[in-house]
């Protein structure tokens, strides 16, 4: 009982003196998957990575002794068919009210997309309605005010063809452009054009491209 105690009050300092890294995007886009991935030792990690939207509710940090940094995996907003659209807008508050009181803790943002949603956001927000800015790139910008380094990534890219990832990538950038986002390839932001938000694609069912997360994450450190 005592070994115990002992242990989790360490880990509690270990964890409050460790750099935070900060993972946000809409319910159901994967974060808590990407989490797990960035664990030293995932299957020590309880939390959910559930398939039911706003399963993440907590803001707490997450991390494990030999890691150099926590994670800080934000409630996920939007897309909540089972949610109150008070409850969505209470959820997207807190967020917000967290980032604007914590936003010096973190030393890099990943923001999650799902590569799925992204035609029809675009189409559904910047197409029909030009007066509304789509609920990513309102994200985006909104973060980009606090000088966080942010990462987009692209997820699910595992779930759709190589026609429709090219096709859905090349409307992403080009709706940001439109609203005066810079954007680059990772590739491109290590080979030293860092004035721009470098987004990647990824797939945390398969891996793909973990090891430029992690590559990411080291640069930033």
């Amino acid at each position: 009982m005592i070994f115990w105690i002992f242990e989790s009050l360490l880990l509690y300092f270990i964890m409050t003196q460790k750099p935070s890294l900060l993972i946000i995007g809409n319910s159901n886009v994967g974060k808590s998957s990407i989490t797990r991935l960035l664990l030293s030792n995932p299957r020590k990690f309880k939390g959910k990575s559930g398939k039911s939207p706003g399963s993440t509710l907590l803001i707490r940090p997450i991390t494990q002794l030999n890691m150099k940094f926590q994670v800080i995996d934000l409630p996920g907003f939007g897309y909540m068919s089972h949610s109150s659209h008070r409850r969505a807008e209470h959820v997207k508050k807190q967020i917000v009210v967290h980032i604007e009181k914590h936003h010096k803790d973190y030393f890099l943002c990943f923001i999650v997309l799902n590569i799925l949603r992204i035609e029809d956001e675009i189409q559904k927000y910047f197409i029909e309605n030009k007066h509304t800015i789509p609920l990513s790139l309102e994200l985006i910008k909104f973060l980009k005010e606090f000088d966080i380094p942010l990462l987009i990534i692209l997820n699910k890219i595992d779930k759709v063809s190589n026609f429709d990832r090219t096709k859905n990538i090349n409307l992403f950038l080009k709706s940001a452009e439109e609203f005066g986002l810079e954007l680059t390839h990772l590739d491109q932001f290590f080979k030293g054009n860092n004035s721009r938000i470098p987004f990647i694609e990824f797939s945390a069912l398969n891996k793909e491209n973990l090891d430029k997360l992690k590559k990411m994450i080291k640069h930033c450190l």
